[in-house]
């Protein structure tokens, strides 16, 4: 039986969430008013409204190393948890 290689799943979610994390912040900074409007129609319930943030180079880049290391230790979670269930 073919296990999860837990490295690639690992870094395809953090790769993933790098690529993301920065779009995000491009689209808030270029375009406020449109993101509101999709997580507003998307999730019932939200009343999001954008205000001023930090968006300063070195906030940006903390943000997205934490939250991409995160998402690493989703990606080893769920491969390790799939292969120990499959077994």
């Amino acid at each position: 039986m073919q296990e999860f290689n837990v490295l690639g799943l690992a870094n395809t979610f953090a790769i993933i969430d790098i690529i993301l994390h920065t779009l995000f912040h491009v689209w808030i900074s270029l375009f406020p008013r449109s993101y509101e409007w999709i997580m507003n129609v998307s999730v019932a319930g939200l009343h999001l409204k954008v205000t001023k943030f930090d968006s300063r180079f070195g906030h940006i880049l903390f943000g997205t190393v934490i939250e991409a290391g995160a998402f690493w230790l989703l990606g080893a979670t769920v491969a390790v948890l799939y292969n120990y269930l499959a077994k």
